[in-house]
């Protein structure tokens, strides 16, 4: 009778970690999922989500990742506001926004505009 019970529990704990671990994975979504895996697994730092002008990164060291991808792109750091860093080329302004998503360890940067590929 205790190994019935026993059971019983082990495969109710059971369950409710697959269930908390669907619910994580589809709050997140599986192409994020699989880009947090990339970035922790690869020398990569910047990767390109699937929204167009959307990246994700680490999140130590993100403001200064940022300021030296857009330096190498071409574009000058002007200031930040808030979450908005902004950045000239040319007389052209554009503005990254930076937001902690998923759990404290990434950062999504957006770019207005789509004008430059953050990406490795």
């Amino acid at each position: 009778m205790r190994k019935r019970v026993k059971a019983v529990a082990f495969g109710v704990v059971e369950f409710m970690i697959l269930i908390i671990t669907g619910l994580y994975i589809h709050h997140i979504g599986w192409a994020n999922l699989k880009l947090m895996h990339e970035l922790h697994m690869t020398e990569q730092s910047i990767l390109p989500m699937e929204a167009e002008g959307e990246y994700v990164t680490k999140f130590n060291g993100h403001r200064e990742r940022l300021k030296e991808r857009m330096k190498k792109e071409g574009w000058t750091y002007m200031d930040q506001e808030g979450a908005g860093y902004f950045f000239e080329q040319d007389g052209q302004t554009t503005i990254v926004t930076a937001k902690q998503i998923w759990n404290r360890h990434y950062i999504v940067y957006k770019i207005t505009d789509h004008v430059v590929d953050l990406s490795d």
